[in-house]
This record gives structure tokens, C-alpha cells and sequence, in this order.
């Protein structure tokens, strides 16, 4: 990754992305899906941690 997102447009493509499978059905939510979402959150957390502990 040469040029890496400033930390607002990680967080906005990380959130854009969770919002955007959490708009799926349940029913119709695949295991990889599920697993994707649990990801993109728990990315979206370590980033405004790392923010938050100034190492961004």
C-alpha cells in the first residue's frame, strides 16, 4: 500500500462498508458475509484506537 487513506476516509470506507452489508436481509446474510462485517468492525475499532492513541 503505497498511498495509504487518510484516517477520515479509512473510517468513512470502513463504516460505508459495514452499513452496506448490514442492509442485507439476515436470513439472506452469508457465513463469509457475517465474517467480513465482524472484520470491517473490528478494523473500524483498532483505527480510531490507533488515532486515539496517536499512532496515526
Amino acid at each position: 500500500m503505497d498511498n495509504l487513506l487518510p484516517y477520515k476516509e479509512q473510517q468513512d470506507c470502513i463504516f460505508h462498508g459495514i452499513t452496506r452489508i448490514a442492509s442485507i436481509d439476515p436470513q439472506e446474510l452469508t457465513p463469509e458475509l457475517q465474517q467480513i462485517e465482524n472484520n470491517m468492525a473490528m478494523a473500524f475499532c483498532l483505527n480510531l484506537w490507533m488515532f486515539n492513541r496517536g499512532l496515526k
